[in-house]
């Protein structure tokens, strides 16, 4: 396995641990397999070791080219779950929002007719009404992590000093939100918007309670509990594009087209290209069309 030797096996509660060696350096994967859940793999290893990212490559390779052995419902019928979504991630301008929503069978009825849905498929009153109403309605059933540009650069360099990248930036933003609700009781289960075949956010949550029963799946947004965590973040998201066109007197467009490009030299050229930092991503490609 890639210069990788496996020095030995150990049976653990729901798996196998396996310690590792190869090029001086070791570490140990874990291995745990449900009928509910599947295979879900943790890795522990020295943050820039190679022997980490040889192993994270190797498994997330084997998960993109292995047919799913546990296909999921597009409806599950939990009790009470969490769902998780994702907003900015596509956007040069602007912070990275993850939120997550806790939510039980006794509230469907009330969130469909708050009109929770998709946030893709609602414009930005709509948004706005919407989280307001969830806001009030539902104290304690949210969490979110906002990572405004100039925090969200700083941990990207320091991801990619580690061999890491978005994704695993996403896993532990999605984590971070869903162990919070998670701790304040138990769920049936767990639903993510799936942006990785490697299913980062179960292997991160499964780390730290590998009895999370975790679904990472795309077209999650039909699931109102994911609904009203895609609404919470795009709200973040546009409140805080709102306080920067506030703060630097000016618009900042969405996305990452010709349009953003523009908009990022006319920042530039006021306020220098030190400060670009502070509004943008600057990992994109349009860094480097614009500096």
């Amino acid at each position: 396995m890639r210069g990788i030797r496996v020095e030995s096996q150990t049976p653990i509660a729901y798996g196998l641990q396996l310690r590792l060696s190869g090029s001086g350096e070791t570490a140990v994967l874990n291995i745990y397999h449900s009928a509910k859940k599947g295979i879900s793999t943790v890795i522990g290893a020295k943050p820039a070791s190679s022997i980490k990212a040889v192993l994270e490559s190797i498994l997330e390779q084997d998960l993109a080219e292995r047919p799913d052995s546990h296909p999921q419902p597009a409806k599950h019928s939990w009790h009470s779950w969490i769902g998780s979504d994702e907003c900015g991630k596509g956007d040069y301008f602007g912070p990275l929002v993850v939120c997550a929503f806790k939510a039980d069978s006794s509230m469907e009825a009330d969130l469909r007719k708050l009109g929770v849905c998709d946030s893709k498929l609602l414009k930005d009153p709509q948004i706005i009404r919407i989280a307001a109403e969830l806001y009030k309605n539902y104290p304690g059933a949210m969490s979110g992590i906002v990572l405004k540009p100039q925090r969200y650069n700083e941990i990207m360099a320091d991801m990619k000093a580690r061999n890491r990248n978005l994704n695993d930036l996403l896993a532990w933003q999605h984590s971070g939100v869903i162990l919070e609700l998670a701790n304040s009781g138990p769920v049936d289960g767990i639903l993510v918007d799936q942006f990785s075949k490697s299913r980062k956010v179960a292997s991160a949550l499964h780390a730290k309670n590998p009895e999370l029963n975790v679904v990472e799946r795309t077209g999650a947004e039909s699931d109102p509990a994911v609904a009203a965590a895609s609404i919470l973040a795009r709200y973040q998201f546009l409140q805080t594009i709102k306080d920067m066109g506030k703060r630097f007197r000016m618009d900042f467009p969405l996305g990452a087209s010709a349009i953003v490009d523009k908009a990022a030299r006319e920042f530039v050229k006021i306020h220098g290209p030190q400060r670009l930092a502070e509004v943008a991503k600057l990992h994109f490609n349009n860094s480097a069309r614009v500096l």
